[in-house]
């Protein structure tokens, strides 16, 4: 990859992170706990050596009224880049450590999301250490209420009556 290719990439990567203001759009959660991510492990070799390392990274648990939110620690890309660049080997996509590494549960937690149709999401929180910037992420959602398929073979005649009981609703005489 140019040197100018990888520039550009990682300026395309790093502006989103400040290019709106999301504050109209926050939402409050309270914060759960920290977990780890594993990323997989990676194998460099050099002439008669290699070195596997294994790496991983937070990801933030946010409760609120509707379900759960996993936000990912941020990346750093320019960092990841440069690494790759300066040892021309494979290496893991670092992650920064930010504010909500230091949160502890019950405290409640500003952000802003939008997810697609399989709840992957993109997240917006505003940065403490400087006011009037958003910090963007990465993450998930986990609904309270998830969609099952119990439902869709209710009163259509195919399951069986013991399973039809379990699991559609009692029809109530009219």
């Amino acid at each position: 990859m140019s040197k100018i290719a990888l520039l550009f990439a990682v300026v395309l990567s790093t502006v989103p992170a400040f290019a709106a203001d999301h504050a109209s759009e926050y939402k409050v959660g309270i914060f759960s706990a920290t977990g780890q991510v594993n990323d997989g492990t990676y194998t460099n070799a050099q002439g008669n050596g290699a070195r596997t390392n294994s790496a991983s990274h937070n990801i933030h648990y946010v409760q609120t009224d509707t379900g759960m939110y996993y936000i990912e620690s941020p990346a750093a890309v320019g960092k990841t880049i440069l690494v790759q660049m300066a040892t021309k080997q494979a290496t893991p996509e670092f992650h920064k450590q930010w504010f909500m590494d230091q949160l502890h549960e019950g405290d409640k937690v500003l952000f802003a999301v939008k997810c697609d149709k399989h709840n992957n999401c993109r997240f917006w929180l505003p940065n403490p250490e400087k006011p009037g910037k958003e910090i963007a992420t990465d993450g998930y959602y986990r609904p309270n209420v998830a969609q099952t398929n119990t439902q869709s073979l209710c009163g259509k005649g195919k399951l069986t009556p013991e399973v039809e009981a379990q699991v559609c609703p009692a029809v109530s005489p009219k």
